[in-house]
């Protein structure tokens, strides 16, 4: 894997447009478990095969909330929808922003089928900054919001973090979805009025694009 360099990051495939999002879902590998020959000494790993520790998400590295690297167990088509999500918060974020940036995160839940997200640094005149904060309720948390409802159904505050819960993306009507609706629509764009076609499928793509987008003060209408 190439690694990134500046302002860009290295998407795996395809190629990242700065200014255009990334909605294609990346397709999980097999993985192969190889077994050791016969009368060899070997390591039998326990994680299964639908399962693999990974110490990035996507070409971003993954960090404890004391600032130190630092690997979790994922389920695949999990961790690649994952990469999806970053790269298009890279894509939605100021010009300004430079990497290496990295994902501080308290480690993965429900086996490797969510992640407790608790805030994304980026660099900025060689110092690190958060771009997104699970503790603050500002702009850009509201479009880190946004930018996970584009791929997951599940966003839930907990404290300090984010619990993303896999499954199919979509506008579900939950009360967390509904919360976070009203909440991006003051906070992020000033108005009190939901698009009509919030609840079709292009309508939530649309809505939750933008607002990534918007709330990371890349602006764009909506």
């Amino acid at each position: 894997m190439r690694i990134y360099e500046g302002r860009h990051m290295e998407p795996v495939s395809p190629a990242v447009s700065r200014r255009g999002l990334l909605t294609a879902a990346a397709t999980a590998g097999s993985v192969l478990v190889l077994t050791a020959p016969a009368r060899a000494s070997a390591h039998v790993s326990t994680v299964p095969a639908e399962f693999r520790e990974h110490d990035r998400i996507a070409t971003v590295v993954t960090q404890s909330p004391a600032g130190l690297p630092v690997a979790h167990t994922y389920a695949a088509d999990f961790h690649d929808r994952l990469g999806d999500w970053i790269r298009m918060w890279w894509a939605s974020a100021p010009s300004a922003w430079i990497a290496p940036f990295h994902v501080i995160t308290s480690g993965t839940a429900q086996g490797g089928h969510a992640l407790l997200l608790n805030g994304i640094g980026y660099t900025r005149a060689g110092k690190s900054q958060l771009g997104f904060d699970a503790a603050v309720r500002d702009s850009r948390y509201w479009a880190t919001v946004a930018s996970l409802y584009r791929h997951f159904p599940s966003v839930t505050a907990r404290a300090g973090h984010l619990e993303i819960s896999d499954g199919q993306a979509g506008f579900t009507g939950s009360s967390e979805q509904i919360g976070f609706v009203r909440a991006s629509l003051t906070q992020v764009w000033g108005q009190a009025q939901a698009p009509s076609d919030i609840a079709g499928r292009t309508g939530w793509n649309a809505f939750t694009e933008a607002t990534a987008r918007q709330g990371l003060s890349n602006h764009h209408s909506l």
